[in-house]
């Protein structure tokens, strides 16, 4: 019986090999991530040349460390961190707009 669990666990184990494709050593750049800190100046505080966009100051990321509410995050960081995230911040675009509230609606459009 002992040998019969054995051989079982055997063929478990060595029966079905995991075939995976290997890793990406290079994974492919997020589109437009090196126009977040442009992006941030253009949209960012209006005493350094900005529209003074909220949108464009620093803001508190709770999963970094810092005191509790106090920004601790860039507007250029958080832009790159979702870009990483697979969160389309689409630069590009919200850097041509010309009022805050053209934000949002930037961030759904094809820009040259």
């Amino acid at each position: 019986m002992r040998a019969l669990f054995v051989a079982l666990f055997a063929l478990v184990l060595f029966g079905c090999p995991v075939k995976r494709d290997p890793a990406s050593p290079n994974p492919l750049p997020v589109p437009d991530s090196e126009l977040c800190g442009p992006m941030c100046q253009h949209i960012g505080p209006a005493a350094q040349g900005g529209l003074g966009c909220v949108e464009g100051e620093p803001l508190y990321n709770s999963d970094l460390p810092g005191p509790r509410d106090v920004p601790n995050q860039s507007c250029e960081q958080w832009c790159q961190e979702q870009q990483g995230k697979g969160v389309f911040i689409n630069p590009r675009c919200v850097m041509q707009v010309k009022a805050c509230a053209e934000i949002e609606p930037s961030r759904q459009k094809i820009c040259n």
